[in-house]
């Protein structure tokens, strides 16, 4: 090509290095941004985006019954430190650990279950112990990116496993004065009580080292629900036994009025006795009787602990008796019996 068009292409193919010389002898003459606008050069080109997942590193394994149950974050980025988008594939191996641990020696003969990776910034998956009872077994993770690459081993996590913790049986919730009393069946060593309150969700509520627990913070008509777990430690675990659930009832009378006392005065007899405390409490009942015969009410309801009878008759003896009642009417049993004779 000749002419001025030849020399304009011969000058771009060589501006790079016209400019160079062009600095280098003071020469320049053409302002810079003028030839740095006509350039096409921006740096050496860079190579693709791996998008190799960053490890897991928060790996936890615990035995949970006849499972193992995995839980892990999936990690954000990528080891260049891009974000990580459109993971392929979760993979979760379990199988004998081997001394020394070499996890891609040992993930060729360990047993794999694969997740479909979601939207979730965390998962949680159970693998079944069959076959690895009584065996030290190692747990590891791994992500495939986009393009199927694979990340580092996850923190690995090893298990002894021996057999399941036995599972909480025959839960019974039963109404008692002081609140809820909990009795199950199980070998423990140690239980974890959970509790839920109407629909709620149950939550952990309480811990025992007894196959038995008693809820004193219950209210009366009001639902629960409860479920018992077994542990012998953080990593092992037993299943949560059955629900069972109660509404507590107030079918519970008042104390008996206790130290009751008989004093015959002018045409009466003036009763007395201790007071009782319960924040239910609503009055007391009467009782009479003529000499050795039967009681009969004579008073119903009465709210202060004293009683003055005067309809009674000189010469006679007369036997009193006491009972206290709550304002569901629940009545205890009758008191020790007082006796006065009408002078």
């Amino acid at each position: 090509m000749n002419g001025k068009n030849g020399d304009r292409l011969l000058f771009r193919r060589r501006e790079p290095r016209i400019l160079r010389l062009l600095l280098r002898r003071k020469r320049l003459s053409v302002p810079i941004f003028l030839l740095a606008s006509s350039c096409g050069y921006v740096g050496d080109p860079k190579p693709p985006a791996l998008n190799i997942p960053a490890p897991v590193t928060d790996l936890q394994a615990m035995e949970y019954g006849p499972n193992i149950v995995v839980k892990f974050s999936m990690p954000q980025l990528t080891t260049e430190g891009l974000p990580l988008a459109h993971p392929n594939e979760i993979q979760i191996y379990s199988g004998p650990a081997t001394d020394p641990f070499l996890a891609d020696q040992w993930a060729e003969s360990a047993k794999k279950a694969t997740l479909v990776p979601t939207d979730a910034t965390t998962y949680q998956q159970e693998i079944p112990v069959a076959g690895l009872a009584g065996k030290d077994v190692a747990v590891a993770v791994r992500v495939l990116g986009p393009k199927g690459k694979p990340s580092a081993w996850s923190n690995v996590q090893r298990l002894p496993l021996v057999a399941p913790v036995e599972q909480p049986s025959g839960v019974k919730a039963d109404n008692v004065e002081r609140g809820v009393a909990l009795h199950w069946n199980g070998s423990g060593p140690h239980y974890r009580i959970y509790r839920a309150e109407g629909d709620a969700k149950l939550e952990r509520f309480a811990e025992s080292d007894q196959p038995e627990y008693l809820d004193d913070t219950t209210e009366y008509a009001k639902h629960y629900r409860y479920l018992i777990q077994a542990v012998v430690d953080d990593k092992r675990q037993s299943l949560a036994s059955d629900p069972v659930a109660i509404v507590p009832v107030d079918t519970f009378p008042p104390a008996v009025p206790g130290a009751l006392t008989a004093l015959a005065g002018v045409s009466t007899i003036e009763l007395a006795w201790t007071r009782n405390a319960e924040p239910d409490f609503k009055g007391y009942n009467i009782f009479r009787a003529e000499g050795d015969g039967a009681f009969e009410k004579i008073g119903s309801l009465v709210e202060a602990p004293a009683y003055s009878d005067a309809k009674v008759q000189k010469g006679k003896r007369y036997r009193y008796t006491v009972t206290a009642v709550d304002i569901l009417g629940n009545e205890s049993g009758r008191s020790g019996v007082a006796d006065a004779i009408v002078p």
